[in-house]
């Protein structure tokens, strides 16, 4: 049997390396797609060398999402569960991270919705194809628009976890 104390280092490396990650994403790859000379490697090379860094990071992130998931509800012991000040507090707190994660996986199903309908074929490390076939521009158009307004609402909600986890310690 694993120690609560281990327990609890195990489930804050899985929290702080997800958050890492989603800063990560969120801060350097607009950047990268936008302000690198594309004309080094070519418009299409340099998207798809853009878009296989975001994937392979948004599947690193979707795995650590779920192991924190399951970390949490499985092995973290009550007494290393947050406490709350009241119900109120303890609402609050459900609905933030509630949106933390329908957002964090809404990205990746919007993400994933992209790459399957992109203008170009996809290659990820070479392994995994995606828009091999007929593609359809409509829903392309419409989960960018929607991946896009979630990359915002990320944001706030960070911002939300982060005011919330400040109040906590006060």
């Amino acid at each position: 049997m694993i120690s609560d104390k281990k327990s609890y280092v195990i489930d804050r490396v899985l929290h702080w390396s997800s958050s890492l990650l989603i800063l990560f994403m969120l801060l350097v790859m607009g950047s990268q797609i936008h302000n690198t000379d594309y004309r080094i490697k070519g418009a299409i090379e340099h998207k798809q060398d853009a878009i296989e860094i975001h994937f392979i990071m948004g599947f690193l992130l979707l795995v650590l999402l779920l192991s924190r998931i399951i970390w949490s509800k499985f092995f973290l012991p009550e007494k290393r569960k947050a406490t709350f000040n009241s119900l109120i507090h303890k609402n609050i707190v459900r609905v933030v991270h509630f949106s933390l994660y329908f957002v964090l996986f809404s990205l990746i199903v919007s993400g994933v919705l992209m790459i399957t309908n992109y203008e170009h074929p996809l290659s990820i490390l070479n392994i995994i194809s995606f828009s091999l076939g007929e593609t359809k521009q409509f829903i392309f158009n419409q989960a960018n628009e929607i991946h896009l307004y979630l990359e915002s609402a990320i944001y706030f909600l960070i911002a939300m976890h982060f005011a919330g986890a400040l109040y906590s310690r006060r």
